[in-house]
């Protein structure tokens, strides 16, 4: 009897989360944020609770679960919008070594032992420190390792249609800059743009789907072009053409006697 009671619960439950996974996008642990992290094992605890309570109904069940992925989902929805809020609700990335040099202080901030941080530049095939030229600890706390002799990383300047107002600053560059660069590519908004990176000194641009752009004209194609436009423009005199004539052939007149 009591498996018959509960088997209502534990379909409504497992639909509402594979909705729950199909919304929210993720497809594996390792890419989420600790937000993420956090909320994806407090709808389990309301699941299980519910499952495992006999005075909680399957409705009051659900409508808790809906409840809390909703808020979820709106959580990412804003900070795919905002990227300093964004930064204030996950964090940034921590730099550890920054030109060679171990930045102690940030070893401290990122709570990340020396130790553990050997091993985990070890199991990405660097053996010695001095190695290392750029490192990041990201938020998901892996790490991001430039060696010494590497080209820099790229770096996101537009993500999800939004300026990265922290990366901006991180190359010492500002929305002005920006709005000048893409518009040299033909770009009107960022709306337009998926993202963008800056890598190797130029600024790489992803549109978003179904924009078609295209790249600004030389200067002497615009000039040739404006020459045709204003030649097509002018009306055109006609010039009446004579029509040839046949010429007269005079008849021959015989001599009267």
């Amino acid at each position: 009897m009591y498996l018959v009671e509960m088997t209502p619960k534990f379909i409504l439950a497992l639909i509402i989360l594979l909705i729950y996974v199909k919304l929210s996008g993720k497809s594996q642990i390792a890419p989420m944020s600790q937000l993420d992290q956090v909320g994806s094992m407090v709808i389990g605890a309301l699941v299980g609770g519910a499952l495992l309570s006999p005075a909680v109904s399957a409705i009051d069940a659900s409508c808790l679960v809906i409840i809390w992925g909703a808020l979820l989902i709106l959580i990412r929805y804003i900070k795919s919008k905002n990227s300093r809020l964004r930064d204030a609700i996950d964090g940034k990335p921590i730099q550890l070594v920054k030109n060679g040099h171990l930045i102690s202080t940030n070893f401290t901030k990122a709570n990340l032992p020396v130790r553990d941080f050997e091993t985990l530049v070890n199991i990405q095939g660097v053996y010695s420190f001095n190695q290392l030229k750029e490192v990041w600890y990201e938020l998901n706390g892996s790490l991001t390792i430039i060696k010494k002799g590497d080209k820099d990383i790229a770096v996101l300047v537009i993500e999800d249609s939004a300026i990265s107002q922290n990366n901006l600053e991180q190359l010492h560059k500002d929305e002005n800059w920006l709005n000048e660069e893409i518009k040299k590519q033909g770009y009107k908004e960022v709306s337009e743009i998926f993202c963008a990176e800056w890598f190797d000194n130029k600024l790489w641009i992803y549109p978003n789907d179904g924009v078609v752009v295209q790249p600004p004209k030389a200067h002497h194609e615009v000039r040739h072009e404006n020459t045709l436009t204003e030649t097509e423009d002018k009306p055109v005199k006609k010039t009446a053409t004579k029509k040839a004539t046949k010429p007269r052939v005079s008849k021959k007149t015989t001599p009267t006697e």
